[in-house]
């Protein structure tokens, strides 16, 4: 989102604005016309939706509480984001003379607009742009009426629409249809429809079939990425392509498989707005464009030309292409094995059969193995003879361990047998390479048994984890 006005900030007044009234943005907003006549004093208008020199874009107000605003008027996110609107539309309309208002698209808008408030008392001192002037949370007026209290409001307008960017497109349910991208064809499907819609605004088939819904604890996309990053899949990828040897990546209790998909986009450098542009269906109502493959911004009135999009999407194409290309050859220095080896295992068979959809819709089944079943059980060789090594799937020093267990927030079924069977997993099959696990319960982090090497500080959706870095050393053979 691209911040484009800031209450925080003083208003640049120009020649069409009206006046300020009696508010005055250095105490902040208090009620609906002070919001109103902050837009109307701190938007450009007719570079933002157009004026009457030209045609007008369309838009959409959605509102987001960062806390709790002190005024009942700006409590109601609907009603918030009406008088956003009004304001904007109240500009262009004085601007033209026969009267013509800017449309409101709430599927596919020319500019996505997102206003965020945040509550604070007067006497905390101003909050200022991300500041936490006061206390954040939704009780903060609720005790003293006589206190005055204010919100700071933040005007953002969205680079894309339909739905937060975390979403890849290769989860099934919503807009996270099966995508079209085919690591088994020459020229993916992904590109043939990339091609097509260029100039072509037909809808596209509407999927039949009813998709399961996600894994009630599935990791987000996005935080998945982060944790491989934070253990340094990518420059073990790195070393891959520079030394000819393989990279490996385990994950024994991988629920969704939303890990080793991440980790299989990271390994073939494939953008991951790529999956989210053939993952798209039209609704069949209407002719409209892939909102994805023409994001709003590239119809905004300060955007340089659609080329340059277009020349963005060719280079991340071509990039996904050789990465696939690479990651699924056989190493150059580890005979019988792929650049690129990444397994799961699960044990629950709902959960097996989302990860399944996720691999399969990402493209990613020649990377991604995936088996079923108790962990404990699940052998890769960690035991096997010094004259059988080469069959092993594990590498020492080219292998991260990864896995989320449950640790009793949403997950609540034996759940200590579950870290039990980690940890004989680990002992056995990860002697020699690095582990990571996520975890929300210190107790039964301790059931492993083992010594953290690094202890990285993780939040989401209000919880407080740990991402936890072991390593695991081999165990010396002892001759009889």
């Amino acid at each position: 989102m691209e911040l484009i006005a800031s209450s925080s900030d003083p208003p640049q007044l120009d020649d069409y604005d009206n006046s300020f009234d009696n508010y005055d943005s250095n105490y902040g907003i208090q009620t609906k016309d002070d919001l109103y006549h902050f837009v109307k004093t701190s938007i450009h208008t007719p570079s933002l939706l157009g004026d009457g020199c030209g045609g007008l874009l369309t838009l959409s107000v959605s509102t987001i509480y960062a806390s709790k605003p002190p005024n009942k008027e700006l409590c109601h996110s609907h009603y918030t984001a009406l008088t956003v609107k009004n304001a904007l539309v109240d500009i262009v309309r004085e601007l033209r003379d026969d009267g013509i208002r800017p449309n409101v698209d709430i599927y596919n808008p020319d500019v996505p607009l997102v206003v965020v408030l945040k509550g604070r008392r007067l006497n905390d001192g101003r909050g200022g742009r991300g500041g936490r002037g006061g206390r954040n949370d939704y009780n903060s007026y609720d005790t003293q009426e006589d206190e005055m209290g204010v919100a700071d409001v933040e005007l953002y307008r969205c680079l894309h629409t339909q739905g937060s960017l975390h979403r890849r497109g290769y989860r099934s349910g919503g807009d996270n249809n099966d995508s079209s991208w085919n690591d088994d064809e020459e020229e993916t499907e992904w590109e043939t429809n990339n091609s097509r819609r260029r100039n072509d605004n037909r809808p596209q088939e509407v999927s039949t079939s009813a998709p399961p819904p996600i894994h009630k604890a599935a990791m987000k996309e996005t935080m998945a990425a982060g944790l491989l990053l934070e253990a340094g899949w990518d420059k073990l990828i790195s070393a891959a392509r520079g030394d000819g040897q393989c990279a490996v990546l385990v994950d024994p209790m991988t629920g969704s498989g939303t890990l080793p998909v991440e980790a299989a986009l990271i390994a073939c450098d494939m953008a991951p707005g790529l999956l989210r542009i053939a993952s798209w269906r039209s609704s069949g109502d209407n002719d409209s464009l892939n909102p994805h493959r023409f994001p709003p911004c590239i119809r905004w009135k300060d955007f340089s030309d659609q080329t340059t999009w277009d020349e963005l999407l060719d280079k991340a194409t071509s990039r996904a292409k050789s990465g696939m290309k690479w990651a699924r050859s056989i190493s150059s220095e580890q005979d019988g094995h792929k650049n690129v080896k990444i397994m799961c295992n699960e044990i629950n068979p709902r959960a097996k059969s989302l990860a399944q959809s996720s691999i399969r819709s990402a493209g990613v089944g020649s990377l991604v193995s995936l088996s079923e079943g108790d962990c404990i059980h699940w052998d890769l060789g960690g035991e096997s003879e010094e004259e059988e090594e080469t069959n092993r799937d594990i590498i020492q020093g080219r292998t991260i361990f990864v896995c989320n267990p449950p640790w009793g927030l949403r997950l609540t079924d034996d759940i200590d047998e579950s870290w039990v069977s980690l940890r004989e997993f680990l002992r056995r099959e990860a002697g020699g390479c690095e582990s990571w696990v996520l975890s929300g319960n210190k107790d039964l982090t301790k059931i492993l048994r083992m010594r953290t090497s690094r202890k990285v500080p993780v939040q989401t959706a209000g919880e407080d984890l740990r991402w936890l870095q072991y390593h695991i050393f081999q165990k010396n053979k002892i001759e009889a």
